[in-house]
């Protein structure tokens, strides 16, 4: 599970990073996944366009431009899910003591740390799991150092759900309890 968590994370982290493509929505769900969000306002849901790390993607877009996305395409957030099949044999408490292990949560920043310098690493509860948070400042990309990504990832038996948004640092100093508020909205296939 940790080095395909490595390489799916980081692989689905590198365009947003490099400034590339995230994604717009309004209440929007998945009914073969049962991947869905309700985002507060003033967030929109959308079926998201198809990306190389998730099987679905929703894409998740502010209507009143703030926080503001610095995307190529001028899409703030990406909310996606990927089947993991190894998950199966896993149940709740098994994740969320893994999420807990210092050294899960150190793979998780050297991860994030190729592409950027990672702050604020937390984390979060869940439908009942336990996910980690973080912010990373993008290392290369247009005007890298005043990007900034907010990542949440969660781990259910059926797979990873990871929510990333991309803004500039004004916008996420400003915005962070909307971000959060948004991904409480998120119900993560289980």
């Amino acid at each position: 599970m940790i080095h395909r968590f490595r390489k799916t994370a980081f692989l689905a982290a590198l365009p947003f990073a490099l400034g590339c493509t995230v994604a717009s929505a309004q209440s929007y769900g998945d009914p073969a996944s049962g991947l869905s969000v309700s985002p507060p306002k003033p967030f929109i849901g959308k079926a998201g366009k198809p990306h190389p790390q998730f099987d679905v993607t929703i894409d998740i877009d502010s209507s009143t431009g703030t926080p503001k996305a610095v995307n190529a395409d001028g899409r703030l957030c990406t909310l996606g899910f990927k089947p993991a099949a190894q998950n199966a044999q896993l149940n709740r408490e098994t994740i969320n003591a893994q999420m807990a292990k210092p050294e899960w949560q150190k793979l998780y920043r050297d991860m994030f740390e190729t592409i950027g310098t990672v702050s604020d690493l937390k984390l979060f509860e869940h439908q009942g799991f336990s996910g980690i948070e973080l912010i990373v400042t993008p290392k290369a990309g247009p005007n890298a150092e005043n990007v900034r990504m907010f990542t949440s990832t969660l781990e259910t038996s059926k797979g990873r759900t990871a929510l990333i948004c991309v803004t500039d640092k004004a916008g996420l100093a400003s915005s962070l309890a909307q971000l959060k508020a948004l991904r409480a909205t998120i119900h993560a296939p289980e």
